[in-house]
């Protein structure tokens, strides 16, 4: 069986569901990108699979006629928030470039549960962006992937407590929000320039557990943000913080402010009490991260004043599947 990448010509391939015999030499032209010890590279890549719990069902090859030769690959892998990520091999060509396409195509016609497929590739893969875009993927955004070194337990303590406009109040997630957080999260969406046609692809609740799944939910580390200068306090927005204790971080899943609460010079105070509870909170986690629409230039210039610098680029590709028409 073979697995490295060649030019890729002669007669049709056919496009198959991966069986057991084929989990070798596709897990090698998946991550291997043609490195001389790629079956070595699949294999760990398979004990990883078989320890995290990979479904190689969802994995899709095109193969030469033989049957045994792989040449292009494409495994979803489904999350939370009935989304799937799909992971490709690396096309060399144009040619190729078709071809992963339709291996893409078929992997996500055969995705059970998922509403969305999303790729997320890093800039330099232009063969790989146009694979995507021949398979009906959209490009959402741009997203740059920040970071900024979670301060000490004993600086956090030497932190003034940032002082929030009057009227606002910040305080956990309490079992009675439940009912009322997908409402405020469409409120904070109103006008959003963080991937706005993201809104239109998943409903709140799929959004809800994709943040939930991001790491360890932690309620303690979800903030309401509650308005109560009027005679009935609203909660007008939220600031969702995410343990990742198997990466050392804290993951800021999600800030956002509802229309009421814009304007009031409230989003950096807001953000840096959130960075002075993660690190009374932190433990071993050395970093807190997040990731932005780099279209939103207000957000950029917020998590850079509050410290954040820009680590990883990443560029989202997406497609509303048959299981989310």
């Amino acid at each position: 069986m073979t697995a490295a990448p060649r030019a890729q010509t002669g007669p049709t391939p056919a496009i198959v569901r991966v069986t057991p015999a084929l989990h070798l030499p596709a897990a090698a032209a998946l991550v291997g990108r043609g490195r001389a010890d790629a079956l070595t590279t699949g294999q760990r890549f398979l004990e990883a699979a078989a320890l995290h719990k990979i479904d190689l069902r969802n994995m899709w090859a095109s193969v030469d006629p033989d049957g045994r030769s792989v040449r292009q690959v494409c495994l979803a892998v489904p999350g939370s928030g009935r989304t799937a990520t799909m992971f490709t091999s690396t096309p060399g060509d144009e040619p190729q470039t078709a071809e992963l396409a339709s291996v893409v195509r078929a992997a996500c016609g055969a995705i059970e549960g998922s509403a969305l497929a999303q790729a997320l590739l890093e800039p330099v893969e232009a063969l790989a962006m146009d694979a995507f875009a021949q398979a009906g993927f959209e490009r959402l955004a741009d997203l740059a992937y920040l970071r900024r070194p979670t301060p000490s337990v004993s600086a956090a303590r030497r932190m003034p407590e940032p002082v929030l406009p009057p009227g606002v109040h910040v305080r956990p997630l309490a079992p009675t929000d439940e009912a009322a957080l997908p409402g405020v999260l469409d409120q904070t969406y109103i006008d959003t320039l963080d991937c706005p046609r993201l809104c239109e692809l998943r409903t709140t609740d799929e959004v809800l557990e994709s943040h939930r799944a991001a790491g360890r939910f932690d309620p303690t580390m979800w903030w309401m943000v509650d308005d109560v200068s009027g005679d009935a306090p609203r909660t007008e927005g939220v600031m969702l913080f995410n343990p990742c204790p198997a990466q050392g971080t804290i993951e800021l899943v999600y800030l956002g402010l509802a229309p009421a609460l814009r304007g009031r010079g409230l989003a950096l105070p807001l953000l840096e009490f959130g960075v002075r509870q993660c690190a009374l909170r932190a433990g071993s986690m050395r970093t807190i991260t997040c990731a932005v629409d780099r279209a939103n230039t207000p957000a950029i210039r917020l998590y850079e004043r509050a410290g954040f610098r820009e680590s990883a680029l990443r560029v989202a590709y997406v497609l509303r599947t048959a299981g989310g028409a």
